[in-house]
């Protein structure tokens, strides 16, 4: 006997139901139950036959139920049909019925202890069976692995080189919750002289949060392609108008956006409902560092039409001077009994970090996070940038 459809040349798309039906061929229905166990030796793993009178299979034996029979004498001399011992099929579905439609049915239709099984058929004719679980078991797969290659893809995204200058160091520190995510990070080169460096936070998780931060790398890779030279005002605008174009309308993007420009020797930042910006400045010939806190002075981007900055934040560029960002999945982060890191301990752990050589703060950051969530899990990514002049 074989086994799945796809072994024996059956060709279906993983998402259809056909490419794990299980090819067993159906028992008459007078057949002895010691010769269906004979028939069973070689698959452990198959727990029921499916039976058939008249060329219709109706519905599927369970292995126990046979070996019931055959281990008493009693119920095997006075053994029935095994019609009279089948499960009936919850239903006939066609080989190329997609899973995922077949389950939602099947999960409203089925009992809790019914495993709900299927004949499958192809061209009307009988192919194989599949229960409910199998399908689910077969969708949790996919869904795995569709996981995996997207969160391959969103680090490719994340993995571009930041643009070498020796004026400044840039480092990204990301730890997503869960395969992917929605947040996004980058640093361009905008200038001969002048680079944006942004942190983005997608107002989704997974897969839609993944696919948004897919057109933030587009828009970067449109920046080298083109060797786009826009001023801060523009660029910003020109991100708010991509997002607004490309996603719904309830789907927005907080965002952090530093544009260095050495000709003038100033940060200009963007603050779109991003978490506060901290700004850790040398005082009296680098004895002393003042700390400065930029909340957001614009709204998310893709919520309005046209995004009019007014007011842009500027920093003059002053050697030692340190500019750090996060995403609210930082503060939002919770120990096991459920307390939120909060934004004091994160100005707090920033503070310390500013000691911290650049090479080392991933590291630091990494043990702070563990420390706190304990066996608890994120459930928000975080994304952290830090800027050093």
């Amino acid at each position: 006997m074989t086994t799945k459809a796809r072994d024996i040349g059956r060709l279906f798309s993983p998402l259809q139901v056909g490419y794990i039906a299980d090819c067993v061929e159906p028992l008459s229905a007078g057949s002895e139950a010691g010769w269906a166990l004979e028939l069973l030796k070689d698959r452990p793993e198959l727990k029921v036959l499916p039976i058939e009178r008249d060329g219709a299979v109706l519905g599927v034996v369970p292995r126990h139920v046979l070996e019931e029979i055959v281990e008493s004498t009693w119920k095997r001399f006075w053994q029935k049909d095994l019609d009279a011992y089948v499960i009936p099929a919850l239903k006939t579905v066609e080989a190329t019925d997609f899973v995922d439609r077949i389950v939602a049915e099947g999960l409203k239709e089925t009992q809790e202890d019914d495993p709900g099984w299927y004949i499958v058929q192809h061209h009307r004719s009988y192919l194989g069976i599949v229960n409910l679980r199998q399908m689910l078991e077969h969708l949790n797969e996919i869904r795995a692995q569709d996981l995996r290659r997207a969160g391959e893809i969103q680090q490719y995204l994340l993995s571009k080189p930041i643009p070498e200058d020796p004026r400044y160091k840039i480092l990204f520190y990301n730890r997503m919750a869960h395969e992917v995510g929605g947040d996004f990070y980058r640093a361009a080169r905008i200038g001969p002289n002048r680079y944006m460096v942004a942190c983005f936070d997608v107002a989704g998780k997974n897969i839609s949060g993944s696919l948004a931060t897919t057109a933030l790398g587009a828009f970067f890779a449109a920046f080298k392609l083109f060797s786009y030279e826009g001023d801060p005002r523009k660029t910003t605008g020109l991100l708010n108008a991509m997002i607004k174009d490309v996603n719904p309308d309830d789907v927005f993007v907080a965002a952090v956006l530093f544009y260095i420009d050495f000709d003038t020797n100033i940060v200009e930042v963007h603050n779109c409902g991003f978490s506060p910006v901290l700004a850790f400045i040398p005082q009296e010939e680098e004895k002393k560092i003042s700390c400065k806190i930029a909340r957001p002075n614009l709204p998310p981007l893709g919520i309005e039409e046209k995004l009019v900055n007014e007011a842009p934040i500027s920093l003059p560029i002053i050697k030692g001077m340190r500019l750090t960002a996060y995403s609210d999945g930082l503060t939002d982060m919770t120990d096991p009994f459920g307390e939120r890191y909060g934004e004091e301990k994160t100005i707090e752990l920033l503070r310390d970090v500013h000691k911290t050589p650049l090479l080392e703060v991933s590291q630091k950051l990494d043990e702070e996070v563990n420390r706190w969530i304990g066996e608890s899990h994120l459930a928000d990514d975080i994304t952290l940038v830090d800027i050093r002049f």
